[in-house]
């Protein structure tokens, strides 16, 4: 009883992620917790939905995640 799990997935295209080993490895590093999902949605639920609202959560999910962030970030740079 329930609901299938949904995956949120990257999809990009094969020629650009060959042209771009950066991106294709970033895209490849990126995994954002189906809570994290959970919580930006309830906010959005809440009445916090306009694009700047939108834009100040991302912001404070980048810094409460920034250690993760960074390291992304590095293996990118690796890559290119």
């Amino acid at each position: 009883m329930g609901f299938t799990a949904a995956d949120i997935l990257v999809t990009a295209n094969n020629d650009f992620l060959t042209a771009n080993p950066a991106a294709a490895t970033l895209l490849e590093q990126v995994k954002i917790g189906v809570l994290d999902v959970a919580l930006q949605n309830v906010r959005m639920d809440a009445g916090e939905n306009s694009q700047a609202d939108i834009v100040h959560h991302a912001h404070e999910w980048i810094e409460a995640n920034r250690a993760t962030i960074d390291a992304w970030l590095h293996a990118a740079r690796t890559a290119s």
